[in-house]
């Protein structure tokens, strides 16, 4: 079986790298009008912010116990990781943008998100159990 993690590298390099932008979007809103403008609500731009640097620490800590254990992970395991990974702070960023938008399960934003939720769970659960069951064979 293939060793696939890297992806995750690949993935928490993109989410930092939007991390990033959003920091400079946070100093935006607070220096010019049209970036204001833009992101209306500060505190979910914020939000998308602290999580896609969450979703970066995540996504290279996983990786690192993944080639510490020397795990060959299930790319559908992966898959849910990086896609729910960036994803979720998505969410955050819609509402910045436009925070009215309705939020119910039934509206296109509620199935993103609530796909976005189901794929971060698979995802992380998964991870934590591949790295659990190596951790408890060292004992």
């Amino acid at each position: 079986m293939h060793n696939y993690s890297g992806v995750l590298v690949i993935v928490g390099s993109l989410c930092l790298t939007i991390t990033l932008v959003l920091a400079w979007c946070l100093v935006g809103v607070r220096t010019s009008s049209r970036v204001r403008k833009l992101f209306p609500s500060v505190p979910n731009l914020l939000k998308a912010h602290i999580d896609y640097l969450l979703m970066t620490g995540l996504l290279m800590i996983f990786y690192l116990l993944f080639a510490h254990f020397r795990l060959s992970v299930s790319p559908i395991i992966l898959v849910a990781m990086s896609a729910g990974s960036f994803m979720n702070p998505v969410g955050f960023l819609i509402l910045a943008i436009k925070p009215d938008i309705r939020q119910q399960p039934a509206t296109p934003f509620g199935v993103l998100m609530t796909c976005s939720f189901t794929l971060t769970t698979i995802g992380y659960v998964g991870a934590a159990w591949y790295v659990a069951d190596a951790a408890v064979l060292l004992l």
